[in-house]
């Protein structure tokens, strides 16, 4: 007589995490969770206790660009609702994000109790969670309990957007079958029909084209798919530009590759080709208004190739249920084999390297020469984030090695996101160096999820960019309500307990931080660098102007 494994939903839940390939958890404890963290703390997840939700959230969406997939586990209420905004942010860019939360006893639902953290109404979080999320569940059943954690994680890795699982406290502990083998099905399955015409009309288009050029997205990093878009690419053989978010889903030292293209933060040669191009074939670009710029040949469909995960869209026509790896497999063997790259009269974007930075002792530091001398001081083996704001269109202007790979939140532009995004990008990617560039601005917002970096013994180098408040509205509307409290930042990893800081004000005093920092690779390094108020890139200040100007129309 055969006997049937037992388990309990919590321990049921937490082998289906290891299963999907998670190591890590991030999260805040609370009563309605407790027995799930007690849980958790006996498992091989390494459980990441995080200063807020709000920043686990932000911690658990950047180990998930790395790793693939990632887990935030809070309390019901007051630990779902401070989580809620980063992961609109996650849903927004689409980071496959499991969200759990605890809850009241199961029987208190339907008696809409007026319990502690809650207002009475037990449906309220699920159905906020249902609108930024590809799916979700409250656990009410032990025996439907496995079921719900398996759908929703697969919809989780398939659709790479977060989901949603609730867990009262009385369904952890109930006994369930336990977790067999895993297996999922993250396929996109294309409808044949569609698929050819779509190439078909493309390859055509690609082909009576005279100046058709790749604009390459994050969606085919997102999906896996990267060996299938450079394959594309250099059969192709047609110039191509990384959008603002895709920075680095190839590599930057391809003969083909011309430039970021990301609106006001385009590079010059990527700007004209991609505006001059008869045709702009976008693969997994997310086309939002900070990609797009205003760029009147990425809002005209006649120009346009527009593809994403499950859809293409060519000038008017709209082809559904297509995935964008059959997409770019099917096209690659229509395609005849080019080389249009080469005939294009440009500079490699390498040759921002061969300028020569030479330190000036004593001189000032701003912006632009602070970034050129990044150029030189970033290797292949970095993760490099750049935060929402000035730090973020900077980042895009830098010309990156092969390997380096760039985390940014250049959708949802959530302010505050690099630094627990430093603390999840460090555990996902142990061995790797770690380099953040925050505002000031963004840097308070987050500031406390720098001793959950220490106590986790990541040594990120942390450029503080300090130009004495929010100089991306300071640039749209200057007030003082871009104002900020000027805090002692580099002595910060004093009071944390961990690593060391310094200020930077002149080009040789830039020139000491980064020999430390090289020599103490080892240790946490928060380096401010003093800025005057308005010393800030091109690419922000042509944003404000942009702003002055349509204000001025209103």
């Amino acid at each position: 007589m055969s006997t049937v494994r037992r388990s309990t939903v919590g321990e049921y839940l937490i082998k289906r995490l290891e299963q999907a390939g998670l190591t890590h958890i991030f999260g805040v404890p609370g009563d309605y969770v407790l027995g799930l963290f007690d849980l958790l703390g006996k498992s091989k997840l390494k459980v990441v206790c995080n200063c807020n939700e709000l920043n686990a959230g932000y911690a658990a969406d950047a180990y998930a660009r790395v790793n693939g997939i990632s887990a935030v586990c809070v309390t019901y209420g007051v630990g779902g609702f401070s989580l809620f905004n980063a992961v609109v942010g996650a849903f927004a860019e689409r980071i496959p994000l499991v969200v759990i939360s605890g809850a009241p006893r199961s029987f208190e639902r339907a008696h809409r109790h007026l319990l502690h953290h809650t207002i009475g109404d037990m449906d309220l979080q699920r159905a906020m969670f249902e609108k930024v999320t590809v799916a979700s569940c409250a656990l009410t059943s032990a025996e439907q309990a496995p079921g719900q954690i398996d759908a929703t994680l697969e919809a989780c890795l398939k659709f790479k957007r977060p989901v949603y699982i609730e867990i009262p406290v009385d369904i952890v502990s109930a006994p369930c079958r336990a977790a067999g083998p895993f297996s999922i099905d993250t396929t996109i399955v294309s409808d044949a029909g569609s698929l050819e015409e779509a190439v078909a009309e493309t390859a055509a288009l690609i082909e009576q084209a005279r100046s058709p050029v790749i604009l390459a997205g994050v969606e085919s990093h997102r999906l896996g798919i990267l060996r299938e878009l450079q394959e594309l690419v250099e059969h192709s053989g047609l110039p191509f530009a990384s959008s603002l978010h895709g920075k680095t889903v190839l590599p930057e030292e391809h003969p083909q590759f011309i430039g970021v293209y990301g609106g006001v933060a385009s590079w010059e040669n990527a700007r004209k080709i991609v505006q001059d191009a008869d045709v702009i074939v976008c693969l997994g670009s997310m086309m939002t208004d900070i990609e797009i710029g205003g760029c009147k040949p990425l809002l005209d469909p006649a120009r346009m190739i527009t593809v994403n995960s499950d859809r293409v869209r060519i000038k008017h026509h709209v082809y559904n249920h297509i995935s964008l790896k059959d997409y770019m497999v099917l096209l690659k063997a229509r395609l005849k084999k080019g080389n249009r790259a080469a005939t294009l009269r440009h500079c490699h974007p390498s040759s921002a390297l061969k300028e020569t930075y030479k330190p000036a002792a004593g001189q000032k530091i701003t912006t632009k020469r602070f970034y050129q001398r990044m150029n030189s001081f970033i290797d292949g083996k970095t993760i490099i984030l750049g935060e929402a704001g000035d730090s973020l269109f900077n980042v895009a202007s830098l010309y990156l090695p092969k390997g380096a790979f760039c985390i940014d939140q250049a959708f949802y532009l959530s302010i505050g996101y690099t630094v627990p995004g430093t603390l999840g990008a460090g555990l996902a990617a142990p061995g790797s160096r770690l380099i953040t560039f925050v505002g000031d601005g963004a840097f308070q917002m987050t500031a406390q999820e720098l001793s959950t970096i220490i106590r986790e013994k990541l040594s990120p180098v942390i450029f503080l960019m300090n130009n004495d408040g929010y100089s991306i509205e300071r640039v749209m509307v200057d007030g003082a309500f871009n104002d900020l409290q000027m805090w002692q930042y580099s002595r910060l990893p004093e009071v944390f307990g961990g690593g060391w800081g310094c200020v930077v004000r002149t080009e040789d005093d830039l020139e000491e931080a980064l020999a430390r920092a090289q020599d103490r690779r080892d240790e946490l390094a928060l380096i401010e660098v003093r800025l005057d108020r308005f010393d800030c890139s091109e690419a922000i200040k042509m944003y404000g102007a942009k702003y002055r100007a349509a204000a001025a129309k209103r």
